[in-house]
């Protein structure tokens, strides 16, 4: 008659194909950590190049802002705001003279008191602003030998700026530079690196534009004169405006 097989062999066996099961777990998640399947693999479509393209455009600018001011000291309120009114006036009348239009011309008045280090005076000081703006440089040369004879303060020669209308034609012009720098920057990097140049992933223009200011030359008072005679005119000479700009492009390489 047959012997049944030990019981204890059975037992072993057992405990073997457990202890297998758990190293197989193991094994089965290290490999989960390590390739993370859940992690789709970079594609080519994936790859991608970054190139800014800029453009710098520089054009005589159109219009001119003076922005002269004049201070009166009084103690007497009333005193000051009669004498800071009749300077506006004949200020303005004059440059009305000129051909300067009512839209072209701003006022401004305020005061402050503050006291002298010296003395300490401090009689209230009352100050006149005045904003012109023109777009023709012989006008723009008439009111800066007009202002001279008023003995203003601070920065007499205009401020050349470009007006709305021409920033906007130079801004097209510089972008349409910009942006075709930019793709040729894109298709040599990709020609030398052995690529294909894709589609467009992003554009930036953050930075936008820049530049299109010129400032001013001086003033009378920085010249030592005050007065307008044949040797002592400032002349207008807005020279050239630079504007700049730059955009940032993403493609696709492939």
């Amino acid at each position: 008659m047959d012997q049944p097989a030990p019981p204890s062999k059975k037992l072993n066996i057992s405990l073997d194909y457990r202890f297998l099961c758990v190293i197989l777990a193991v094994i089965i998640l290290v490999m989960l950590v390590v390739w993370k399947p859940w992690h789709p693999a970079p594609s080519a479509k994936d790859r991608t190049i970054s190139v800014t393209g800029d453009a710098t455009l520089k054009a005589e600018p159109d219009e001119f802002v003076f922005a002269p001011s004049y201070e009166f000291k009084e103690a007497d309120k009333s005193t000051a705001i009669k004498n800071m009114t009749a300077k506006s006036n004949d200020v303005v009348a004059e440059l009305k003279k000129l051909g300067v239009a009512d839209k072209q011309i701003k006022t401004n008045a305020d005061s402050w008191t503050y006291p002298s280090y010296n003395d300490g005076d401090a009689t209230p000081t009352y100050t006149l602003s005045v904003t012109v703006t023109v777009s023709d440089k012989t006008l723009a040369q008439k009111v800066e030998d007009y202002l001279v004879t008023t003995s203003p303060t601070g920065t007499l020669t205009p401020q050349a700026n470009f007006s709305t209308g021409k920033e906007k034609s130079l801004q097209a012009q510089a972008r349409d530079t910009a942006t075709k720098e930019a793709r040729g920057k894109a298709q040599q990097i990709a020609k030398n690196l052995g690529f294909h140049l894709g589609a467009v992933k992003s554009v930036d223009d953050s930075d936008g534009f820049g530049g299109g200011l010129m400032h001013p030359f001086g003033t009378a008072e920085s010249m030592g004169k005050s007065t307008a005679s044949d040797d002592s005119k400032l002349t207008v000479q807005p020279g050239e405006n630079s504007l700049d700009y730059s955009v940032t492009v993403v493609y696709y390489i492939r």
